[in-house]
């Protein structure tokens, strides 16, 4: 039976929970260094007390330190990128999509469009050129400009460049 370090052991659980916490909290990497340091005290002391294999162990302990600080290291320079990318569910997610009409859109005539993979209760937008007597047939394609009281508010959409667009 090989002895077991509890000291090591501890330094070990201690280095998993400063990880969980560099995950949860702004430390800019801080408990995730402290981690990794820990890891290697907990695992050389683990280790080191009985090993019949040295460079086995050095081996592995070097593997893990690595191994983990690279993951630590992409997830704290990935999370600024992250933060800088556009909205992508939920209300503000809806707006610039474009669907599809399923039911007449127009003014004062409430329709049905199919959007992000679901169907949604849809009104005609006001622009400032006015959208009277307007009216969007099934089959066109919308897009989607801003949301209201669970409804979406559409424009009719043109593909860029495509000849006869209203400028």
């Amino acid at each position: 039976m090989v002895p077991v370090s509890w000291i090591g052991v501890a330094l070990i659980l201690l280095a998993l929970v400063l990880f969980a916490v560099d995950l949860k909290v702004t430390g800019h990497g801080l408990p995730a260094a402290w981690g990794v340091l820990l890891l290697v005290l907990g695992i050389a002391m683990v280790f080191g007390v009985a090993a019949t294999y040295p460079w086995a162990s050095f081996v592995i302990l070097v593997s893990v330190v690595v191994l983990t600080a690279l993951l630590f290291i992409g997830v704290v320079a990935s999370v600024p990128s992250v933060e800088r990318r556009p909205v992508k569910t939920g209300a503000e997610g809806m707006i610039g999509e474009v669907g599809v009409v399923r039911s007449p859109v127009g003014t004062g005539l409430q329709g049905w469009v199919f959007v992000h993979g679901e169907r949604w209760r849809a009104t005609l937008a006001t622009t400032p050129e006015g959208t009277s007597g307007r009216t969007i047939k099934p089959g066109q394609r919308v897009q989607v400009v801003g949301l209201r009281d669970g409804e979406v508010l559409v424009l009719p959409y043109y593909e860029p460049d495509t000849p006869g667009r209203p400028e």
